[in-house]
């Protein structure tokens, strides 16, 4: 009974767990990938800004982010805010503030709102386009 109701919940969100290996390698190639894009972000703003930050925290953001897509967390919170527009939109960008200000707590709000727009949007355009690129180099196991 219980076992259904998750078969159920996960069909509904979209969730192919039907090779785990590939699912694994390509969670650990877009938070390399992702952890050296916001590295790179954050430092660069770190310069320009003068403020301390601990860089190492980039790649645990992106891995909490990877995770929480991955989960489906934003499909199983869309149905009861569904009234805010353009909700597809500001709910990602709004984790990632989050997640942002929860790891990056030196960082001034302002700059946590740079971070996780363009952080958001560079997940969507340049983070998946380098993973295609580096998944060319790892063997494939399907």
């Amino acid at each position: 009974m219980a076992a259904d109701v998750l078969t159920n919940l996960v069909g509904s969100l979209g969730i192919n767990f039907a090779n785990p290996i590939t699912l694994a390698i390509n969670l650990i190639l877009s938070t390399l990938i992702g952890g050296i894009v916001l590295l790179l972000l954050v430092q660069m703003l770190e310069m320009k800004f003068k403020e301390k930050v601990k860089l190492v925290n980039a790649f645990i953001v992106v891995l909490i982010i990877n995770l929480v897509n991955l989960l489906g967390v934003t499909a199983l919170i869309m149905p009861y805010i569904s009234f805010i527009p353009f909700l597809g939109i500001i709910l990602p960008a709004l984790i990632w503030v989050l997640v942002i200000k929860l790891f990056f707590r030196e960082m001034k709000f302002t700059h946590v709102l740079i971070v996780g727009i363009a952080g958001y949007f560079i997940s969507i355009f340049v983070v998946p386009y380098l993973v295609g690129i580096a998944s060319g180099f790892v063997p494939s196991f399907g």
